[in-house]
């Protein structure tokens, strides 16, 4: 009785498992041995669907035993038995009856399906298959089957304030999927293939009416595909637009001004001044606080050497400065900003000026509140870890779920911090 006691503690089994017997098999030189453990449940449990967890009377013994990798017992593989007695639910008809050690149809202990796929979720499916020797198949199988298990306890859409929505790319030959996160818990809630207009309103058919009517916040890049379908799905809600790509679209005109003035001067027979003002280009795109003494010195002396470049780099940093105001401050020095770029001929900069008075609403919210797409940023990244690791993904499908299990917030805690 005190080996099994131990025993039972050992393997992490609940109270409502009896251990009946264990035996240590040797299966040949070529494997490791193997701990088979027969248990059972407790005399008397009531049974329930494995389906669906509801109650339901008992209808027979089942096809007799079965069996499920457990997790490894040091250098042996570990494989738990038992009978696997059918119930006639209401919903599903005759099944196989819930066990408190595995899910429903796999031939994996809950356990090392949480094991496996943790280890998925912070290395690889491959890694984890071969880690544990099984197949890539078997792997991908469970996180699929904890992924919809875990979304099925809880609504990532439930209680949405604020959100962020972007796409990141997954597959090579412009494939995206669109992504939305909660700006309060930082987690990715939702994700599909594509980014297009259908693609957010996917999203907010899947979030309903009554929860797009409470959203009170939605960041976002310039996309018109994102914002045509907020101002339709959730009209009461500010959009808020990237601090990030504010400041891109400025040094992309920028370092348009500085391409101009080089392949002027390349014109123009002075090759080394044209080499050296080429060489400029890193030192005008860093931002002002981030130079050294020497590099701003550089940078000051410009202004003598190129006026057109120099113009173009103090357009750059004030707007930059401008997020950083309060917002009646800001919105006097957008307008100034605004006249002062209109008027400067520089051909990228007055078509900037364009861009931002069409998204001008977007840009003093987000100076306003606060809310940039940074969030979804980060989550980007990580998503790109897992694009990484995997070395990429044929199927989306299955990039959304490791997405899911890992910035959503759905992967398995270690079976013993479990238990």
């Amino acid at each position: 009785m005190r080996v099994k006691t131990v025993l039972k503690s050992v393997l992490g089994l609940c109270r409502a498992v009896v251990i009946s017997a264990w035996e240590l098999q040797e299966r040949g030189e070529a494997t490791r041995p193997v701990l088979v453990v027969t248990i059972r449940t407790k005399v008397g449990r009531r049974g329930r669907c494995g389906r669906c967890g509801a109650p339901a009377p008992w209808f027979d013994r089942g096809d007799g035993e079965r069996r499920w990798r457990h997790v490894d017992v040091g250098y042996v593989t570990c494989e738990l038995v038992a009978v696997a007695p059918r119930v006639s639910c209401a919903d599903h008809g005759v099944t196989v009856a819930e066990v408190p050690w595995a899910r429903h149809d796999t031939a994996f202990s809950r356990a090392f399906e949480d094991l496996v796929v943790h280890d998925a979720i912070v290395g690889s499916k491959q890694a984890a298959a071969q880690r544990y020797s099984i197949s890539w198949r078997a792997v991908n199988n469970a996180c699929v089957r904890l992924a919809t298990e875990a979304l099925g306890r809880v609504d990532l859409l439930d209680g949405l304030v604020a959100v962020a929505i972007d796409e990141v790319k997954y597959k090579k030959g412009h494939k995206y999927l669109t992504v939305v996160c909660d700006h309060f818990t930082g987690r990715v809630v939702w994700a599909v293939k594509g980014r297009s207009k259908d693609s957010v309103g996917a999203f907010f058919a899947a979030l309903g009416d009554e929860r797009a009517a409470r959203l009170r916040f939605v960041s976002a890049d310039g996309a018109e595909w994102i914002r045509t379908v907020v101002a339709e799905k959730a009209p009461d809600a500010v959009v808020c637009l990237d601090t990030f790509h504010v400041i891109g679209w400025a040094t992309g005109a920028l370092d348009e001004v500085r391409r101009e003035e080089w392949n002027t001067l390349r014109r123009a027979g002075a090759g080394a001044a044209a080499k050296q003002f080429k060489g400029l280009r890193w030192l005008l795109l860093r931002n002002w606080e981030n130079l050294s003494a020497k590099q701003k010195s550089v940078i000051r002396g410009l202004g003598k050497a190129n006026r057109r470049a120099f113009r173009a780099w103090q357009l750059k940093e004030e707007l930059r400065d401008i997020f950083a105001m309060p917002l009646l401050a800001a919105r006097r020095a957008l307008d100034d900003w605004l006249a002062y770029a209109s008027r400067s001929q520089l051909a990228p900069f007055v078509k900037l000026a364009r861009t931002i008075r069409h998204y001008r609403a977007s840009i003093e919210a987000t100076i306003e509140w606060k809310l940039t797409n940074g969030i979804a940023e980060s989550n980007n990244a990580s998503i790109g870890r897992i694009r990484a690791n995997a070395r990429g993904f044929h199927d989306a499908d299955a990039f959304i779920t490791m997405i899911m299990l890992d910035r959503g917030g759905l992967g398995p805690e270690l079976p013993w911090v479990a238990a």
